[in-house]
């Protein structure tokens, strides 16, 4: 009886041990910039789990969103009785799944924890199942989109599609979809759409394309994504071909919030999270950072009524005409507007253009740039309730 009870003993505290590990992961986490904030049902440790062993998220809590070396992080664990060999494997595997960021500086790798979206998460697309997914979608409802939502800064932007810009539109090389893709040459990968596979686990294809390849990645994105199997390396002319499919489709652009971009989505509002979740707010425009919003010349709509059904946010005011037939476009809701040109690309007669805003935003150098200003804004969870709060509702 003694033995049983030990072994009972035991088992429990084996689970009361890696639960005081994945909680004090949460806390962590949920201090970085973005936050991982926690839920009464749990599910946040769930997602932990997938992503950390026990021992890998008891040196997670050693590390930050600053990339460190290998030798700085191992100063750190020194009484854990962990060799730096074992460290250096440990580090390694935490990358293979996508749990920390890594990127290679001189030809030395550094880590950092990355945000779980946009980082863990999208770094799923090889392994993504239902289960995991369905949590992810508890969380997101339940606490995490609030974090995501409220910080000063959002990691995406929107810029406008390729079609949508002419030679007449004052467009910064940042916010130009072609530029990106130039300068980031040697350096650029294809994935899956982590958001699209997630769905398709659970039976709910996408609306908008039947591809899931449309995401792409550069610089560091690229190497990691490359590196670890979870995207293939593409040339420039492929990223185009690619690109010039998703505009087609209608699909939004939506890079990191950095000059130097890493990674630009194309998203639709049925799969991608991020759409989906600014599209139920009153004003999507103030979540969304963008440079541009469509511009209306009523006289030369002719009712086809193609870009309020392109339009993701339902910015476009749309009226029956006279026949009974069309429907006219006869305003745009600039506090609905996100720039994304999409509907001015599916328009022939020219009613739709891209008007630059008064006030121009130009996003961080890089994204270590942008975590820092995050974190220098961040707001507490009760400031950022409110904050997010306001927004929803119209404020």
């Amino acid at each position: 009886m003694k033995q049983l009870k030990s072994r009972v003993k035991d088992g429990m505290g084996i689970f009361s041990e890696s639960h005081k590990v994945y909680k004090k992961l949460q806390k962590h986490l949920d201090a970085q910039p973005v936050g991982f904030p926690a839920t009464a049902s749990g599910v946040e440790r769930r997602l932990l789990r997938e992503a950390f062993t026990v021992d890998e998220a008891a040196i997670a809590l050693e590390m930050s969103y600053k990339f460190q070396s290998v030798d700085d992080i191992f100063k750190k664990i020194k009484d854990k009785e962990i060799s730096e060999e074992r460290l250096q494997f440990m580090l390694d595997n935490m990358e293979s799944h996508g749990a920390i960021f890594v990127k290679i500086v001189d030809g030395q790798k550094q880590y950092a924890l990355h945000p779980f979206a946009v980082g863990i998460f999208e770094m799923k697309v090889p392994t993504m199942t239902a289960n995991y997914y369905m949590d992810f979608r508890k969380y997101m409802y339940q606490s995490f989109g609030l974090a995501f939502l409220s910080t000063p800064l959002p990691q995406m932007r929107v810029i406008p599609i390729e079609k949508s810009v002419t030679p007449d539109t004052s467009i910064a090389t940042y916010d130009e979809i072609r530029e990106l893709v130039l300068q980031n040459d040697g350096h650029i990968c294809l994935a899956e759409c982590v958001c699209r596979k997630g769905r398709d686990s659970i039976g709910r294809q996408c609306q908008e394309t039947d591809r899931r390849e449309v995401c792409i990645g550069f610089g560091d994105f690229a190497d990691m994504y490359t590196r670890n199997g979870f995207g293939r390396s593409i040339s420039k002319e492929e990223a185009f071909e690619i690109l010039t499919k998703n505009e087609k489709e209608g699909l939004v652009l939506m890079p990191s919030n950095s000059q130097e971009s890493q990674f630009v989505c194309s998203c639709c509002k049925c799969c991608c999270a991020c759409l989906e979740g600014v599209s139920l707010l009153a004003k999507p425009a103030e979540f969304v950072k963008n440079n541009y919003h469509a511009l209306l010349d009523m006289e030369k709509c002719v009712g086809c009524g193609k870009c309020g059904k392109k339009c993701k946010m339902e910015a476009i005011k749309m009226q029956p005409m006279e026949d009974g037939k069309k429907v006219r476009a006869t305003g745009i809701d600039l506090n609905r507007c996100i720039g994304c040109g999409v509907c001015i690309a599916s328009c022939k007669t020219g009613a739709l253009t891209l008007e630059k805003k008064e006030q121009h935003i130009a996003p961080p150098k890089d994204m270590d740039t942008l975590y820092e200003e995050i974190m220098k804004q961040k707001k507490g969870k009760v400031r950022r309730t409110l904050h997010v709060g306001r927004k929803v509702i119209g404020l």
